[in-house]
């Protein structure tokens, strides 16, 4: 009897453990197959290994492209945009006044002014081609385009300043004092006067046209 109540304990310890010992030893057995199915599979499919190099190398060719793309991308961003030097200099410098002369003797002529704003014509000197001023005439005129009436009489004081051999044209300047977005200034406009004469009838008329010259 004392035997038998042995045998049964050691049946009933093995039984208790007996979990533990077949769990571990069915790890051992996977392990074991998993590692000869892998050594088995692998050398005879090189194909797959191919397959993989090759996507490989697709996607390092994608990625660089794309590297390439974002540093471009970056650069345009950060560069400055270019502003034309014209631009620059027209916004910096304030444009003048582009003179003219209207009208044909012996009717009356006339010294335009146009700007692309509206500016102040406060006066207009007479200056002889030496640089002296002959006569002054205060306009007092606003607006973008400004015409004045070219006195024929100071036209005629700068062309009797010296003795003209063959009524050679006599060059001269129109000095106009300009008030341009709020600054004094002065614009110089060269002119030459030139001498014509025109038969009316048995009379015959003299007079002198004012041009402007390049």
């Amino acid at each position: 009897m004392q035997y038998h109540a042995d045998a049964r304990r050691e049946y009933t310890c093995a039984v208790g453990t007996g979990p533990v010992a077949i769990g571990a030893l069915l790890g051992a057995i996977a392990g074991a197959v998993l590692g000869a199915y892998v050594q088995k599979r692998w050398p005879s499919e090189p194909t797959d290994e191919d397959e993989f190099r090759r996507r490989l190398a697709k996607l390092e060719a994608e990625i660089e492209e794309l590297e390439l793309r974002l540093r471009s991308e970056r650069k345009s961003r950060r560069a400055p945009k270019s502003v034309p030097t014209v631009q620059r200099v027209q916004s910096s410098v304030p444009s003048r006044p582009f003179p003219e002369v209207r009208g044909e003797p012996p009717g009356q002529q006339y010294l335009v002014l146009t700007a692309d704003r509206d500016f102040r014509l406060s006066r207009i000197d007479y200056v002889s081609n030496q640089g002296t001023t002959v006569i002054s005439e205060d306009i007092g005129k606003s607006g973008s385009r400004i015409e004045v009436p070219i006195n024929e009489k100071k036209v005629s004081r700068v062309w009797y300043l010296r003795q003209n051999v063959n009524e050679a044209p006599t060059q001269f300047q129109f000095r106009c004092h300009l008030s341009l977005d709020g600054v004094e200034t002065q614009s110089v406009v060269p002119a030459v006067i030139r001498q014509r004469y025109m038969s009316i009838g048995p009379a015959r008329t003299l007079f002198r046209k004012v041009s402007l010259t390049p």
